[in-house]
């Protein structure tokens, strides 16, 4: 297969040298240039459905990942693994799961911590092969994570004026704070802090009257600091700090705001359609008003307009005002040339075809249409300027659903004019759900699900989510869906604000909200300048067709002539895979297309040409994409009253369903030799630590993905910071000044390093000493000055960490398996559902398929409280045609 592969692509780049020496039409050439990008450069997309929006700390978040690849978007033949990293509120890298794809279609889930951040979380899902071609081809998706014991305090914040004068920014704000049952916090103080970032802007106490409310000012410096927050905080009872914090509007001084005449030039006395956008630094939209040359406009959506301008000079200024804050402020509009063409492309739904209306100074001149979506050419024509006027009519019958580019060429074949166009065809699965049963405490409940395309049953491969309606927000306009996701985001650069909106239905409005994203988001994933000079994107990542190792093999003695090359090869586990592979005199290798999930033994031998197995084997860590973005904070707080009403017992149904999925094995009767039960003692070679954490008595411990969560809160003095796949840990009370400040850490009684913990899975771990008195650590001498961690496996499982002769047996992670969603079974009353149960996921299953006949049932039982519940179910067909359903079940 590698071997087919690489002889397409070199046959592939042998044809176009040839072809790029014939003589090509312009037309020749720009429909062999696409057809090139398809078929040796064919993009991917990722879309995660989540089983909710909005969750609180310590909850599960359960997602259904979805890859497609090409124009058609059909389910990815190309990558079998999807990284999918979790950024807190802050933007601090907390996990990344390898998501193995099948079909184009995997699972995972991941756990919030229990006592981490607040605010809007991110998650960026991407493939190798995706990162050739930038990061504006990841999905970047959002959801938000509150404190479920911070019902207690709910600030209303409103920023009634903000002056920007003498290098200083002040804020007039008037503030109220309730209860989640709406009652006002009399009498109380709050402390407040402006941040960016983690920098402290401001901080001073508020004191609250009677009513709970306060107004106040305070001034910062006249900055565009990114992630601008104000954070409060109220001691409730006087000592448990509850924290709320929100986004810190910026001065209109710092707004992005931009006018953007339709097709990408204005020119004098010639009409045409000025779009606008206005924008914080942060990317969230703003509401402003203005005037041009005497033309009123406002936004409308999203902080975008538009409005008809005839310029009649080269230079016009634009006054925008911010509606909300009375600031004022004078910007220029683009220029107006005094010859040129303008464009207008006229898109009714009513019509069969689209129409491009051209206009010039220019009494004849020779043109060139291409319209394509996501580089499928769909239509093409050439034309000629004449008197001033050429009008193009394409027909839709020819164009698939989504952004679809004009673009208007010179005869030398220069981009002049581009316009973007969203088109939706009626070629999506419907999608069709019968309930039986009814939505009573603990009842059972039986969906049918029925997919079909024009009237033809479909099979296809969905998720579902059920939700309490009454605990979650139906937030499809805020976060998008799988049609926002794969047919509008995923083709624009930047925030898209509230991308379901666009989505929720065909009215005339809706469009044409819809086309001032098509006319203030102009981006293509190409550029006409390399398709001119025939320059193709630059490949570093290949496509993963499964779990790769990438190593290093050196001599163990230097010698004169070096490494002269030869094999290598891994056994994986205990058998299940045997890998060969090859390296050369610079001693790389890679291990490629391996299967196996978690982490497991790898053993890896290698023997040289010159020096045989007296090489030394290690391997090369991938490095992060991401470890840190920009935190994300909502512009209010606000969410449903009964995601936090039902926190505590959640929380405490969480924890007794995971002690409880401990396997009961029936008795059995074994006749063998007795077997002596090791005995840890032996294997600690340097006596038990201070404090000794044992896995197995810490409830939930089947939710941690790394040791040090094993150890995070649990020893006094011990503190661990982790960022993504970094982590920085630090023991009070030891300690020299020329130690640096990480302990030791050993893993069965062997030195390694942090990341080398990192790739441990706590499910193997036995105990963890902690070693923190310095009498104690003296043994271990002066690599002990900052004290010692040292993590003990079951049955060595850690072990050999280390090159000898030639081989290096090392532990090396695989796809992460996902958890199994938790859905009791209330048929009978017994111990283990005695519990109350409130959750606000009901039932998730990341993987249903409908069979030949379109069909498929799901069963599951209610909680129970629930009244309404809100059924979402997602997916696609082989062919890469979308379905979505939404349903309440009262």
């Amino acid at each position: 297969m590698k071997l087919l592969f690489s002889v397409l692509l070199l046959v592939a780049f042998q044809s176009i040298a040839f072809d790029s020496q014939a003589q090509e039409t312009l037309p020749e050439k720009i429909q062999h240039y696409f057809e090139t990008i398809q078929k040796e450069y064919p993009s991917e997309k990722s879309y995660l459905h989540l089983d909710k929006r909005t969750y609180t700390l310590g909850d599960d978040v359960w997602f259904s990942a979805y890859l497609v690849a090409g124009s058609n978007q059909i389910p990815s033949p190309l990558s079998r693994i999807l990284y999918v990293d979790i950024f807190d509120g802050e933007g601090l890298l907390l996990e990344q799961r390898k998501v193995k794809i099948e079909s184009g279609h995997g699972a995972g889930d991941f756990r919030i911590p229990r006592f981490g951040k607040t605010g809007i979380y991110q998650i960026k899902a991407y493939t190798a092969w995706m990162q050739n071609f930038g990061e504006d081809y990841f999905l970047t998706s959002n959801f938000l994570v509150v404190d479920g014991a911070g019902g207690s305090f709910l600030p209303k914040v409103n920023f009634t004026t903000i002056t920007a004068t003498g290098g200083q920014v002040k804020y007039q704000v008037e503030l109220e704070a309730v209860s989640s049952a709406g009652s006002p916090l009399a009498n109380q103080t709050l402390e407040l802090r402006v941040l960016a970032g983690e920098i402290e802007l401001h901080k001073q106490s508020l004191a609250l009257n009677a009513q709970g409310q306060a107004s106040f000012s305070f001034s910062i410096p006249e900055k565009a600091n990114p992630s601008q927050s104000l954070e409060m905080t109220y001691f409730e009872n006087g000592d448990y700090p509850v924290v709320q914090k929100i986004r810190l509007p910026y001065s209109l001084n710092f707004a992005d705001v931009q006018f953007l005449p339709e097709g990408g030039h204005l020119v004098v006395g010639k009409k045409s359609n000025l779009a606008f956008r206005a924008i914080d630094p942060d990317g969230n939209p703003l509401e402003i008003e203005g005037e041009i040359e005497g033309q009123q406009f406002s936004t409308r959506f999203g902080g975008m307009g538009k409005m008809e301008f005839t310029p009649t000079k080269a230079e016009n200024t634009a006054k925008i005002t911010n509606p909300k804050t009375g600031e004022v402020r004078t910007i220029p509009t683009p220029k107006a040339a005094p010859e040129g063409l303008v464009l207008q492309v006229v898109n009714n739904p009513n019509t069969a075809y689209i129409t491009a209306f051209v206009q010039g100074n220019s009494a004849s001149e020779s043109l060139l249409l291409v319209s394509q979506t996501r580089g499928l050419i769909n239509y093409m024509i050439q034309g000629t300027l004449t008197n001033g006027v050429w009008g193009v009519r394409i027909p839709k019958e020819n164009l698939i659903s989504g952004i679809n580019h004009i673009t208007i060429l010179s005869a030398a074949g220069n981009p002049l004019l581009e316009r973007l166009i969203f088109v939706q065809k009626d070629d999506q699965l419907k999608l069709e759900l019968s309930t039986s049963g009814s939505v009573d405490p603990r009842g059972k409940i039986a969906l049918d699900l029925s997919s079909s395309f024009q009237n033809q049953p479909m099979d296809g491969t969905f998720s579902i989510a059920v939700s309490d309606a009454d605990q979650v927000n139906d937030e499809t306009d805020t976060y998008g869906n799988i049609f926002s996701s794969l047919l509008l985001t995923s083709d624009l650069r930047g925030i898209i604000h509230r991308p379901g909106y666009y989505f929720k239905d065909q009215e005339p409005e809706t469009l044409e909200i819809l086309d001032l994203v098509m006319l203030t988001h102009g981006w293509r994933r190409f550029s006409w300048e390399d398709l001119v000079a025939g320059n193709f994107p630059k490949i570093d990542h290949f496509i993963e067709r499964g779990i790769n190792i990438e190593g290093q093999i050196t001599e163990q003695q230097e010698t004169k002539k070096g490494l002269g090359g030869g094999k290598v090869n891994a056994i994986v586990g205990e058998g299940l895979e045997i890998i060969g592979s090859e390296f050369g005199p610079n001693g790389r290798f890679i291990l490629t297309e391996m299967d196996y999930q978690d982490s497991v033994t790898v053993t890896i031998t290698a023997e040289d040409s010159r020096v045989k197995n007296f090489v030394d084997v290690s391997i090369i860590q991938p490095e992060a994409v991401f470890t840190t973005i920009d935190g994300s904070y909502p512009s209010e707080i606000t969410w449903p009253a009964a995601l936090t009403a039902t926190f505590q017992e959640r929380n405490l149904m969480q924890q007794l369903n995971e002690n409880q999925n401990v396997l009961e094995l029936e008795e059995v009767t074994v006749e063998a030799q007795t077997i002596q039960k090791e005995d840890e003692g032996v294997r600690k070679l340097f006596g038990t630590g201070d404090v000794t954490i044992n896995p197995d008595k810490i409830p939930g411990n089947v939710a941690f993905s790394n040791v040090f969560q094993l150890i995070q809160g649990r020893v006094s003095g011990v503190q661990v910071f982790v960022s993504g796949l970094d982590v920085s840990v630090q023991i009070r009370g030891v300690g020299s000044v020329n130690a640096g400040t990480s302990p030791l850490f050993l893993l069965d009684n062997m030195p390694v390093d942090a990341a080398t913990l990192m790739q441990v899975n706590p499910r193997n771990v036995s105990s963890v000493d902690v070693f923190k008195d310095p009498a104690r650590a003296a043994i271990f001498g002066s690599q002990g000055a900052n004290g010692v961690i040292a993590v003990y496996t079951k049955t060595g499982a850690g072990m050999n960490f280390q090159s000898v002769g030639g081989t290096l047996v090392t532990r090396y992670g695989g796809y992460d398996s996902p958890r199994e969603f938790y859905a009791p079974i209330y048929e009978e009353k017994t111990t283990e559902n005695a519990t109350s149960d409130k959750r606000a996921t009901i039932y998730w299953q990341p993987l249903i398929k409908t069979d030949t006949s379109g069909k498929t049932q799901i069963e599951f039982y209610n909680s129970d409280a629930v009244k309404r519940l809100q059924v979402v179910i997602e997916g696609m067909d082989a062919q890469g045609r979308l379905g979505r359903i939404v349903k309440i079940l009262n």
